[in-house]
């Protein structure tokens, strides 16, 4: 029979992956919404200045969440190196993509492109960080994929937004996806060495930052259309920057530190019922019974990669 302290310990567990998985479904919640928020800032202002204010807004909860952590200190001379590669590859670099996407790509097709994420995470973890896939889980993930699709394609009624692919905003975006996916792999390999999810995130924002204040500048961006923002602009742009950004990046690292990094994405399968949900109170998109079904197969899918 198990000891006392097993039975505390697995109880820790339970509790841990619990807060895990809230922390991972809230972040594709609000990464689901973030097209439609990105798509509302770009009708007023540039993408970079998006992207700028974005990072700078993202800032103070960042810090806060050093504090909270506990991890409050400067990178050593070898931790320089990788957080500014990951904040310009991961941060700077992916969002710049996906803002200069969503100028011209269809959020339909967008949608459909971020199914590819999680199997080209499981291969890369595969190779490269040795992580394994039981065959429940290969087939959690083709069913989660299919369930995707059904919702995408017949989930709510057609809107004018759906759009034929081949644009250079869903290019943009399909090549967003591969580096994505690339990023993952390499924080999970950054956070197994225990690095703090919360340190790891600043500095790499902070490094993004850093890229992204004299390339705006280079490139001539008009940071004088701010004044006239509108409200709902500004709901738009604090929305990316402490939701989208800060919050939701924290949760994502943080449960990229407590599984597997083909656990995490597979989750992103969740971003477009989220995307339909919120096109549904924005637009009143109407649901249609197919939106149930492939959601069905989703949260199926979802639990057999997950099932140990």
């Amino acid at each position: 029979m198990p000891n006392e302290s097993q039975i505390q310990n697995t109880d820790h567990s339970n509790n841990v992956s619990f807060a895990g998985y809230v922390m991972i479904l809230t972040t594709v919640t609000i990464w689901g919404g973030s097209f439609a928020s990105t798509k509302y800032a770009l009708a007023q202002a540039e993408p970079m200045v998006v992207l700028w204010l974005k990072f700078v807004l993202a800032m103070p909860l960042l810090f806060a969440g050093l504090l909270w952590e506990g991890s409050l200190r400067l990178p050593t001379k070898g931790e320089v190196l990788p957080l500014f590669l990951m904040g310009f590859q991961g941060i700077f670099f992916n969002q710049a993509i996906q803002s200069y996407a969503m100028k011209t790509a269809g959020a339909g097709n967008a949608n459909w492109m971020m199914i590819a994420t999680p199997a080209l995470v499981a291969i890369i973890g595969r190779i490269f960080l040795k992580e394994k896939m039981s065959r429940k889980g290969v087939y959690g993930l083709f069913l989660s994929a299919l369930g995707v699709a059904i919702v995408i394609q017949r989930g709510t009624v057609m809107t004018s937004n759906a759009g034929s692919f081949g644009s250079i905003g869903d290019l943009l975006m399909l090549f967003s996806v591969l580096n994505w996916a690339v990023f993952l792999v390499i924080s999970r390999r950054v956070l197994k060495k225990d690095q703090p999810p919360a340190f790891v995130l600043f500095w790499e924002v902070f490094f993004a930052l850093m890229v992204a204040t004299p390339f705006t500048y280079l490139i001539g961006s008009d940071f004088s259309v701010i004044p006239s923002f509108t409200s709902k602009t500004w709901s738009a742009i604090v929305f990316l920057g402490v939701f989208s950004t800060a919050l939701a990046y924290l949760f994502w690292f943080k449960a990229l530190s407590l599984f597997s990094v083909a656990k995490v994405a597979v989750f992103q399968f969740f971003m477009p019922i989220a995307g339909i949900v919120s096109a549904y109170f924005l637009v009143g998109e109407r649901f249609t019974i197919w939106l149930f079904l492939g959601g069905t197969m989703i949260f199926s899918g979802v639990w057999l990669v997950n099932k140990k």
